[in-house]
């Protein structure tokens, strides 16, 4: 990999102000894994986590719910007291919406729907927070998805190639028919993203062990954001955080 700082991060997503996790995005197959999302983040800043991804899954599928934004807010507030950096999405669809999280301590942003549905827009975002804007591209058999994973937004290569010109802080590829499962990471999605976006490449889906996470680490992805295999202890995010594969490799 060469001299790079390879990054694990634990993902937090609250739906009506619960940490769950959904399986391939699939509102009806929602496991509740904790009533107050804080307990959950405790946990992974006390296991050592130095980033945390943060989703408000309400306010992506269209329908914000207040105690989820409060609930998000909340835990973003929490880890830039604990120094620890949030990274945060779900509904950002305007500069407002970026702002606000920054507002409330996010270090970044993610940004989705809205750089399938209006670059322009995305863009603007971008350039006005250079570094600090993380692009989403959500793919299901090549296809981008949007609005929470419900609708096609064509071609996902055709996103990147606009995308790669703008000053965000990386990209997020997540194979949705992979993410929740425990089936293991799409390591040929993830080259394909490498080859065109020309930024670090975060991935996300599917991710169920160790052997998955090296695997990406060496694909070249920047890092990994993990989830199911958290929550069901499939993995050990303390011994993890503490191994070569989240430090310099």
């Amino acid at each position: 990999m060469g001299l790079m700082t390879f990054e694990v991060i634990p993902s937090i997503d609250v739906r009506g102000g619960r940490c769950v996790r959904l399986v391939r995005g699939d509102f009806e197959q929602e496991t509740v894994f904790a009533d107050d999302p804080l307990v959950i983040a405790e946990n992974f800043l006390e296991q050592g986590a130095r980033r945390i991804h943060i989703v408000d899954l309400d306010s992506a599928r269209g329908s914000p719910d207040p105690q989820t934004t409060q609930t998000a807010r909340a835990l973003v507030r929490r880890l830039a007291d604990a120094a620890c950096i949030a990274q945060v999405g779900g509904g950002v669809r305007s500069r407002d919406a970026a702002e606000r999280w920054f507002a409330d301590g996010a270090e970044l942003v993610v940004v989705g729907s809205l750089a399938l549905r209006a670059p322009d827009i995305a863009a603007e975002i971008c350039g006005s927070f250079p570094g600090q804007v993380l692009l989403a591209l959500d793919v299901r058999d090549s296809a981008a998805r949007a609005d929470g994973w419900l609708t096609d937004a064509g071609p996902a290569i055709g996103h990147l190639d606009v995308w790669r010109a703008w000053p965000a802080a990386g990209l997020i590829y997540t194979d949705t028919q992979r993410d929740g499962t425990l089936q293991g990471p799409n390591l040929e999605g993830l080259d394909l993203c490498r080859s065109v976006f020309t930024g670090p490449v975060y991935v996300s889906g599917g991710i169920r062990s160790l052997t998955d996470i090296t695997a990406c680490a060496d694909v070249g992805a920047a890092g990994v954001i993990v989830g199911s295999a958290v929550y069901q202890s499939r993995i050990d995010l303390r011994e993890i955080l503490r191994s070569s594969i989240a430090g310099t490799a």
